[in-house]
């Protein structure tokens, strides 16, 4: 079975793509059960590729880390400044330092940490 490298990093960036476009989805209750559901079906299907050894399938396992990795650090954003974190890619206004943090650090550790677990732990 040879599926397309390119088709598998799409999905396994899909919520990556969905933080950078529309993250507001990332938050929404009624939306938080299809995020969940989507980001299983992906792993199990990630795990069975990678036990097939199929060349890149292990990269469906990171959208349930991304996922889970947002909602704990916007979770914890909100409780601390009592507001949600704003996008910042474009802007340059230091009051927006926090939602800066907030946006690197998601972006840095939704995709070293995924990838240091898988590493280590799922070979």
């Amino acid at each position: 079975m040879n599926v397309p490298l390119i088709i598998l990093i799409f999905f396994g960036l899909s919520i990556f793509f969905v933080f950078l476009f529309k993250r507001e989805f990332l938050v929404d209750k009624r939306l938080t059960v299809y995020f969940i559901i989507y980001c299983l079906v992906l792993c199990i299907l990630g795990l069975l590729l990678q036990y097939n050894n199929v060349k890149g399938g292990e990269i469906l396992i990171l959208p349930l880390f991304q996922f889970f990795i947002y909602r704990i650090f916007y979770k914890f954003f909100v409780s601390i400044y009592r507001r949600e974190p704003k996008d910042t890619f474009w802007s340059m206004d230091l009051s927006l330092m926090k939602d800066g943090i907030f946006n690197f650090l998601y972006v840095i550790s939704s995709l070293c940490i995924p990838l240091f677990l898988e590493h280590y732990f799922l070979k």
